[in-house]
């Protein structure tokens, strides 16, 4: 009976771990931003229409808090897997606690072409409001433009 009962356990938690994801590291993050700055440079239009539609890898498919999003250097929000706040200018609208993080990322972008903010932010896997830390990139698209790409971890995945 307890052979059958730890067969059964064994069975159940390889089941189950399929659907707990761990949480986004640093690397993850970094890996997502450099390889979308990357795929910008080659063809903007076309990288822009898969993060709009949410493909892997640009929202991954094991892990939705993981994703990326583009703003252009006048912080209209230009790509997002949630395509009703594309096209939506971000400039000087604050987090739940009053920062101005999108203003932060054209900041850190433009003054060291790479770096990480922090703010809060609704984690989409969750639902509720979450501690983020963003990684954002400089990126030269495929068109000659200036575009952030970044891509974040929250930290109560």
């Amino acid at each position: 009976m307890k052979y059958f009962l730890a067969v059964f356990c064994g069975l159940l938690l390889l089941t189950m771990s399929g659907t707990f994801v761990g949480a986004a590291t640093s690397e993850e993050v970094v890996q997502l931003v450099d390889q979308t700055s990357g795929d910008i440079a080659q063809n903007i239009y076309h990288t822009l229409a898969k993060i709009n539609k949410g493909e892997h890898p640009y929202r991954n498919k094991d892990n939705p808090s993981l994703y990326a999003f583009v703003l252009d250097t006048d912080l209209n929000l230009i790509a997002h897997f949630k395509t009703s706040i594309v096209g939506r200018n971000q400039k000087g609208k604050p987090d739940v606690k009053g920062k101005l993080f999108r203003d932060e990322f054209l900041a850190v972008a433009l003054k060291d072409g790479t770096g990480w903010v922090d703010y809060w932010f609704e984690n989409p896997k969750t639902k509720k409001l979450a501690h983020k830390n963003t990684y954002v990139q400089l990126a030269k698209g495929s068109d000659g433009k200036d575009y952030i790409v970044c891509s974040g971890k929250y930290y109560d995945d």
